[in-house]
């Protein structure tokens, strides 16, 4: 008889160090919104499982985990650092939502703050992704076996966080040129070095706020743009109330980066048919090819939006361009399919 799987979250915030998730890949609004996606991917990968019985981790943690051997695969989530987890040779395998591989996040360099801590953010990266590659071949002695030889990483996109699905709306009938609801920065404190050297989440931000403010000034554009700063409770609660509206109300979705290259907001704006413009991204398999306009400095908005803010028939095929790219590409049920096979031991070829 086989075995359900069983879902676990070794979480920070948990109240304790583990809990097993009552309704296995099954999301609700009492669990944290970052885990919608990623257990909407599982949920659609347990049909195509091969063998019964896994035990699901749900961590931010790359360096341990409760329990180790050929039925654990560690969904690691939000992990930014690119480190290959030092256990990735003693479980069946490693999903993860962000990439492995460091990503300058450039491709002409800049003589500005942005272009100068992606190049520091890059390098220590770099030291920490190989550092990390040696830790996994110094396993702590309590530990079983390895399993394999190299690590067995699956990298699924980030997915959606907050945003609910709405009834689609044409481009010509969408009432915003655009908006921009986020944190400008994460708050630091003096002790550590980014508050000295700044973040790349940072001064991409205030690089995009200083030009959404200079266009603001002339009234044709529709532009809806607040700052929600960290602590400021009612006005975030208020601001992600309406973020999925004025996101399907929205004919351009600006992306700027946060601590890594990809956000929530850059699918959810394919998610919801916008054109998407946002800092350059890896060539992860489900972004290469997609309908995003990259760019290396957000001095470059302006031009953008003369040229296709008011080009319906662009915004239309980038928004049927937009939304075929998310289902063909990093729908819950395409990315489920391929780790199902991912973790069947992919016969023919891993995704």
């Amino acid at each position: 008889m086989s075995k359900p799987h069983r879902y676990f979250a070794a979480w920070p915030h948990c109240p304790d160090p583990v809990i097993e998730l009552p309704n296995g890949s099954q999301w609700n609004k009492s669990l944290p919104a970052e885990w919608r996606y990623p257990l909407a991917v599982l949920s659609e990968a347990e049909a195509g499982t091969n063998d019964s019985g896994l035990h699901f981790y749900l961590t931010k943690d790359p360096n341990r985990l409760p329990e180790y051997g050929p039925h654990v695969v560690a969904v690691l989530l939000q992990e930014e650092r690119c480190k290959i987890p030092a256990y990735a040779l003693h479980i069946r395998a490693v999903v993860r939502n962000l990439p492995s591989l460091p990503f300058l996040g450039l491709k002409h360099f800049g003589l500005n703050r942005l272009s100068a801590v992606l190049a520091f953010e890059y390098a220590r990266d770099c030291a920490l992704h190989y550092r990390s590659i040696r830790a996994s071949r110094s396993p702590h002695p309590d530990w079983p076996a390895p399993l394999h030889t190299i690590p067995r990483i699956c990298t699924i996109p980030l997915g959606y966080h907050s945003q609910e699905e709405l009834p689609q709306i044409p481009m010509r009938a969408r009432t915003l040129d655009s908006f921009f609801a986020g944190e400008l920065a994460t708050q630091v404190p003096p002790t550590t070095y980014r508050y000295w050297v700044s973040t790349s989440k940072a001064e991409a931000r205030k690089q995009l706020w200083r030009v959404l403010q200079q266009i603001k000034r002339d009234p044709e554009w529709r532009i809806d743009l607040d700052n929600i700063g960290v602590g400021d409770i009612a006005n975030r609660a208020t601001q992600f109330n309406t973020y999925s509206q004025k996101m399907m109300n929205s004919r351009i979705c600006l992306a700027p980066r946060g601590s890594m290259a990809e956000t929530f907001r850059l699918y959810e704006g394919l998610r919801a048919g916008c054109l998407v413009i946002a800092n350059r991204l890896p060539d992860e398999p489900f972004l290469h090819g997609a309908p995003v306009i990259q760019i290396d400095n957000w001095k470059e908005l302006p031009g953008l939006l003369r040229k296709y803010a008011r080009d319906i028939d662009a915004l239309e095929y980038f928004r049927q361009a937009a939304l075929a790219w998310w289902q063909n590409h990093c729908h819950e049920r395409v990315i489920g399919q391929q780790v199902a096979h991912f973790l069947n031991g992919c016969p023919g070829g891993c995704p």
